[in-house]
């Protein structure tokens, strides 16, 4: 019995000796890989405060590229990089942000040279229309966006769009057909060209009338432009050569069948109609 018993105990201390040993080695790991973690991240910090306190990548010059409209002065402005700033320091997306809050930057794109530029790539909105909303005119783009209010600094001569917004809304499906004519107009090589268009009418019931410069007036409908404008070049050549390409008309283009001229004399209000078959 008392053999069994030693043999017992002795059986017990053996495991807690050996238990121990193992929760030790255990700590030690644990100890030694905390002092490697903090070895690195003390290693990192301080490259990272080498290199950000370096004058290697200390910013030299700034190239602002794709403005037209906004003036590299502008861009820089709204970027307001402090000088001799470093460069991987500086938080593109804020400086992006802030550059688009000018209304003719729809976006930027910002890239480090290394080891001390910056490149600003702007992309400026391409003006498609002037937009009548509420008795003010807006500049639209080719998106249908309307992103700033028209003053004459602007520099812009496009043609008015009227009739798309009501009561500050727009009226969503009728600027989606007006932009497919805009697109139309700009890429037409033949008359009506965009730089002869002074107004756009549009009607979601009657569709565009379109106001040349000179006083003529086309009633386009909806869709198929190209075959309604081919179809009035015989009789822009008929009122030529009876004179009356000057006066104020209106042409009616809406009927594929028929062709209908009014004269319309602005100054005694006088009206005569004419057909032409075609």
């Amino acid at each position: 019995m008392t053999r069994s018993l030693k043999s017992v105990v002795e059986t017990k201390k053996n495991k807690l000796k050996r238990r121990s040993g193992k929760i030790f080695r255990e700590i030690a790991k644990a100890f030694t890989l905390i002092i490697t973690i903090g070895f690195i991240a003390f290693v990192m910090v301080y490259v990272y405060n080498c290199i950000i306190t370096t004058s290697y990548f200390e910013l030299k010059g700034i190239t602002v590229r794709g403005n037209e409209r906004v003036t590299e002065k502008e861009v820089l402005a709204l970027a307001d990089i402090e000088p001799q700033s470093n460069i991987l320091t500086l938080n593109l997306k804020d400086i992006s942000r802030s550059i688009e809050t000018n209304p003719w930057v729809k976006d930027t794109a910002i890239g480090r040279e290394f080891p001390d530029r910056l490149v600003i790539e702007v992309r400026e909105r391409d003006p498609a229309a002037l937009v009548l909303v509420d008795g003010n005119l807006y500049i639209m783009d080719w998106d249908g966006a309307v992103f700033k209010k028209f003053s004459n600094n602007d520099n812009v001569h496009l043609p008015i769009l009227n009739g798309i917004y009501k009561g500050g809304t727009v009226k969503r499906d009728l600027m989606k057909k007006a932009l497919v004519l805009l697109n139309f107009i700009s890429a037409n090589r033949n008359f009506p060209g965009m730089e002869h268009v002074s107004e756009i009418y549009g009607d979601e019931i009657y569709g565009f009338s379109l106001f040349a410069q000179g006083g003529l007036c086309l009633q386009l409908g909806f869709e198929n432009y190209g075959r309604k404008l081919e179809r009035l070049k015989p009789v822009l050549m008929d009122l030529g050569r009876k004179n009356l390409a000057t006066v104020y008309l209106s042409i009616d283009l809406t009927d594929h069948n028929n062709i209908v001229v009014k004269r319309n004399d602005v100054f005694n209000r006088r009206n005569k109609a004419a057909g032409y078959n075609t």
